[in-house]
């Protein structure tokens, strides 16, 4: 494809368009701004579970239910057992874009960093 040569006296300014447009345009198509409602998310997630969100990983959302990993067995069984459905409660009410159907876990053991 070859590109065509444009000169500076061949700008015309009602065709101009503003570079925030352009970006957000580009945001939108390349997928860019989904990573923000992931984020709304996660942000929401560590709201409502304090500090037992720094041993989870959100690792999606598939049909209203969010999937989280959990580094730890004892945080697993608390989350999964005794704090379930009242995080659950407190996700629906702060995240009202989203139908938070369900939160389902799974450990996964986090490997340490390596060091070189």
């Amino acid at each position: 494809m070859a590109l065509e040569r444009i000169e500076a006296s061949d700008f015309q300014p009602d065709r101009a368009v503003p570079v925030g447009v352009v970006l957000r345009r580009w945001a939108r198509r390349s997928g860019v701004l989904k990573s923000s409602e992931r984020e709304r998310l996660w942000d929401a997630w560590q709201g409502v579970a304090g500090k037992d969100a720094a041993h989870t990983a959100l690792e999606g959302m598939r049909k209203g239910v969010l999937w989280f990993t959990v580094d730890s067995s004892a945080v697993l069984q608390e989350l999964k057992s005794f704090r379930r459905e009242e995080l659950l409660e407190a996700l629906r009410r702060e995240v009202r874009s989203y139908f938070v159907r369900d939160i389902r876990f799974r450990l996964e053991k986090r490997r340490p960093p390596t060091r070189a």
